[in-house]
């Protein structure tokens, strides 16, 4: 069976209702016996059971001549194995039975007519990822709701006089939430009464169900309208407030295998297999997708529209996008563009484990050049603070043979020259950033790699490495928490943990205060200077200049082309106060200018405490001092 043929055909898998009829309809091209069943509501025993028709095409259909909207049903495969369906855009609670809805019906007032945020460049963004549960289910946030999309939507709260929740993103400054997974997985009881149970917690890359979304973040998992209209009020409620919205999508693998809906169904037609017929792994979650499949790859992206079109999604990460065939994904950003040319799209460019997809075909590193989405940077994360979960020390640490993989970061991973070669093409090809959901929290690395330092000392290194991850050109990514020194007590897979590890205490933001105002100042700054901002690689190779001879403390220093001048950037990752004498600075500057100067004047813009409000002019005989374990940015008028 030639599955382009059915593409052409324009028909719709799922179930389609109107006032007068209901269609089902559901690919399984080798099954010989397909049966609908109909169920009142979600946990009735009762149901009715009707013949399917076999259509030349792989698929099975019915019509029913009766609005079915409000019930619930499944297949029954070969007589013996009841599924839910695939192509669900609504479930019972724990996915059990697929549920019969109208979409219209999900929609929040106020849904159709509020207004996206203006489009911004993606080298703009500010990316913050964060956990539904996470983000309010601690006894600090104060909800009645916890651990839901009502909390997270919730407007002024507050504590001690602290702004939480989507106020508290406003006001640190970020442009995009990134959401991880709100679509349907498996392994967490949907029941209101067990949501903030230790042992009902998991990050959700267990997928059931691509266009269903989650019960578990539903305040009332039983009506599947609900969970869709407290998503769809959360995108608003981001919305209106200026904030974008990226989910997590975790198209490379199904939670299971051979007894998914998928397999079941359709046998050897969604997963890839290897010679001796088992399932390809390159997930290491015991089976892959088979994106290069037409089937698969349009489900892929008719998903990723519907999620678009149904919800206003302003953009998707991509988990282990490496298995994601690079034919599919460029076609996904092309059907995407057509619909909100400004969507973001990034993604992990690695695998899980050994995958049968050939190694041309993936997308991984350098795949993503002049494509159209970026990459997470994972040379950058290690060369900045070292491995993910051991004790090897980055340059932020004062490992100082990471420098040049720092310095091409800092350039935004573009092809600068022979030392620093990068994988993109321009800086919004890269995703900068120290740590995210897997492995320790960078302050549990802080706590591991360097045992025994003070706050303050913490404090220092937090400022560093944030520093130079928001001063690189690039778009910076943050994890939820660490804008506070958020732990995780040294767990570095957190993904089943419990609400006690992985719950955001929102205590910590006034612990912590002066770092958060920091990291503030630092987003704000970043958004004030285009300097840091910079997209073309040819305009980052003519304007951003590294110094090669810092003296004797190898600071990492640079300097970026500016109007009537230049920015310069030093991050001094030695223990201690380091000079950079005028001499040095000079001559950096006249070989760039290719020409004498008579003047500097230099006014510090930034310093260890944030913006610099005041007049800022430096006057030093020798040179510039920087204190041990800072970022220093100054502004130079050449005269």
């Amino acid at each position: 069976m030639d599955y382009k043929k059915h593409i052409a055909s324009e028909r719709v898998f799922g179930a389609s209702c109107s006032k007068e009829m209901t269609t089902f309809r559901v690919f399984s091209p080798t099954r010989t016996d397909i049966r609908l069943r109909i169920y009142e509501d979600h946990s009735s025993l009762r149901k009715t059971e009707y013949a399917m028709n076999r259509d030349h095409d792989g698929s099975f259909s019915i019509t029913m001549e009766e609005d079915l909207k409000g019930k619930f049903y499944t297949y029954i495969v070969d007589g013996r194995l009841e599924v839910t369906d695939p192509y669900s855009v609504a479930l019972s609670c724990n996915s059990k039975r697929s549920a019969i809805i109208d979409l219209s019906d999900t929609d929040p007032e106020g849904w159709k007519e509020h207004r996206l945020p203006a489009p911004i460049e993606p080298v703009d963004s500010v990316l913050y990822e964060v956990h539904v549960k996470d983000f309010t289910a601690h006894e600090s946030f104060g909800s009645k709701h916890p651990g839901t999309f009502r909390a997270f939507a919730e407007r002024g709260r507050t504590l001690n006089g602290r702004s939480l929740g989507i106020d508290h993103l406003v006001d640190l400054g970020v442009t995009h939430v990134h959401l991880m997974p709100v679509n349907d997985f498996l392994t967490v009881r949907e029941e209101p009464q067990l949501r903030l149970r230790d042992d009902n917690y998991n990050w959700g890359y267990d997928p059931e169900h691509y266009n269903a979304v989650e019960g578990s973040y539903s305040t009332d998992p039983y009506d599947p309208r609900v969970r869709i209209r407290e998503l769809k009020a959360l995108i608003m409620a981001l919305h209106k407030a200026g904030l974008r919205v990226v989910i997590d999508v975790v198209y490379n693998h199904t939670y299971r295998a051979k007894d998914s809906n998928f397999h079941i169904l359709a046998p050897g037609h969604w997963h890839r297999m290897r010679q001796d017929g088992t399932f390809s792994d390159g997930a290491g979650c015991g089976n892959e997708l088979a994106t290069e499949k037409p089937l698969v790859r349009e489900f892929i992206v008719e998903s990723l529209e519907y999620w678009v079109n149904e919800f206003k999604i302003d953009g998707f990460r991509f988990d282990l996008m490496a298995l994601i065939d690079i034919d599919t994904m460029e076609l996904a950003v092309d059907r995407l563009r057509r619909i909100r040319p400004d969507i973001l799209i990034y993604g992990e460019p690695w695998t899980g484990g050994i995958t049968t997809l050939p190694s041309n075909k993936t997308t991984s590193r350098g795949t993503q050049s002049r494509k159209g989405f970026a990459i997470f940077n994972d040379s950058f994360r290690n060369a900045i603070k070292g491995d993910n979960d051991g004790r090897h020390n980055g340059f932020a640490q004062g490992n100082l043979d990471e420098r040049r993989g720092v310095e091409t970061g800092i350039a935004g991973s573009i092809f600068y020259d022979e030392g620093r070669i990068g994988f993109a093409s321009s800086a919004r090809e890269t995703i900068n950033y120290a740590n995210s959901h897997d492995n320790l929290i960078l302050q549990d690395k802080l706590l591991k790699t360097l045992p025994g330092k003070t706050r303050d000392e913490y404090i220092k290194y937090n400022k560093l490495i944030h520093g130079i991850l928001f001063l690189s050109q690039g778009i910076p990514f943050i994890h939820a928490g660490n804008e506070f020194l958020r732990t995780k007590g040294g767990h570095h897979n957190t993904y089943n943990a419990p609400l006690s590890i992985n719950a955001i205490d929102w205590t910590l933001k006034e612990k912590n205060l002066d770092f958060y105002s920091y990291l503030k100042d630092l987003i704000a700054f970043r958004k004030l200077r285009p300097e840091f901002r910079i997209d073309d690689g040819d305009e980052i190779r003519d304007r951003l200049h590294f110094l090669e001879n810092t003296g004797n403390c190898h600071m990492l220093s640079y300097t970026i082309k500016s109007n009537g001048g230049c920015i310069l950037v030093i991050h001094n990752a030695n223990q201690n106060e380091c000079l950079l004498p005028h001499a040095v600075m000079r001559r950096h500057i006249e070989a760039k200018r290719k020409r004498n100067i008579e003047e500097i004047k230099i006014r510090c813009l930034f310093d260890e405490n944030g913006i610099v409000r005041e007049n800022g002019e430096f006057n030093h005989p020798h040179g510039i001092s920087v204190p041990g374990i800072t970022t220093y940015v100054y502004e130079l008028k050449i005269e």
